[in-house]
């Protein structure tokens, strides 16, 4: 049986969309065989109307993935981040992730555009991986203690990054 996975897509304008429904045309072909898609997707001209933003934070609330698209040179409006703040706190403890499209920081040492350390920061507060790329799996909660102890042995694409990242920690330069 497949499983389904929600994911809501949150552009910034209508190039950002465009990259949006380039990132969900992968997933959907990577993972097809075993899983299936129901897809919400907002424009952050919906966030600013009162209706569209409850709308929205409750479809983000209860979402396996977010899909954030949006340009690298620009700064998040303030009601977008308002909108995020209202859905992080009504996650409560379910996992899922955010995907940042555009990060410029994506595999690079590098530091990002503040709006990209903002996602980050918002997906570490909710519970959720922060990835900037389609997954190499979806994770799916685990059946018995045998299978979460087999799951924390391995090292994902996030922890392999961070174990073979060769960046001297900031608190340690001189």
């Amino acid at each position: 049986m497949k499983r389904n996975w929600s994911v809501a897509v949150v552009y910034e304008d209508t190039s950002a969309r465009e990259g949006a429904v380039k990132f969900c045309d992968l997933l959907v072909h990577r993972f097809w065989a075993e899983s299936e898609f129901s897809m919400d997707w907002r424009g952050f001209s919906e966030l600013e109307d009162e209706a569209g933003c409850r709308e929205a934070e409750a479809k983000c609330a209860e979402a396996d993935l977010i899909v954030f698209a949006t340009r690298p040179e620009t700064e998040l409006p303030d009601f977008v981040r308002h909108w995020m703040e209202g859905w992080v706190t009504r996650r409560g403890e379910r996992e899922g992730a955010l995907i940042g499209l555009n990060d410029p920081a994506a595999g690079s040492t590098s530091g990002a555009p503040g709006k990209f350390c903002y996602l980050r920061s918002v997906s570490h507060r909710a519970g959720m991986d922060y990835l900037t790329n389609v997954p190499e799996q979806l994770g799916a909660a685990p059946e018995s203690t045998e299978s979460c102890s087999e799951r924390a042995r391995q090292v994902t694409h996030v922890l392999d990054e961070i174990l073979h990242r060769r960046e001297v920690p900031r608190s340690v330069m001189i």
